[in-house]
């Protein structure tokens, strides 16, 4: 075994070399025996101890932390559903309003000819008179 292979292995597994690969232990105490792969089982198993240690919290931090949480949920549950978030006065409506008027021009610019007839008039007056259209009222 070389001691990149070495090094590599102790960055994987840790310092302790019984929770390695069964088959690269026996290699692994070899290398181990020597000063620099004493060094790197040294340095793996100060990384582990690191790991290991449990972190410190104090409760008053922890309160906190909690509370923080409990007023993100609850501001997720206060927000409306999607589906109301679109009437709001800040959504999509003025959009979409501004595009089905712009699909409402291009209809009748492609509906009526240039020059006006009778037949095309009374075709405007039927959408547009008389309460034909009628998507906004409530009933």
């Amino acid at each position: 075994m070389t001691l990149d292979e070495f090094r590599r292995l102790a960055e994987t597994w840790g310092g302790d070399i019984a929770r390695w690969p069964a088959p690269t232990q026996r290699a692994a105490r070899a290398v181990a025996a020597t000063e620099q792969g004493a060094a790197i089982l040294r340095t793996a198993s100060e990384f582990d101890a690191l790991l290991a240690a449990p972190p410190e919290v104090a409760p008053a931090r922890s309160g906190r932390a909690a509370l923080a949480v409990l007023q993100r949920i609850a501001a997720d549950e206060a927000r409306p559903p999607w589906y109301r978030r679109l009437l709001q006065p800040a959504s999509l409506l003025p959009a979409g309003s501004l595009a089905c008027s712009a699909l409402v021009g291009l209809w009748l610019a492609v509906a009526l000819p240039y020059h006006p007839s009778q037949q095309a008039l009374a075709a405007v007056d039927a959408v547009f008179d008389a309460s034909a259209v009628t998507l906004w009222e409530s009933p």
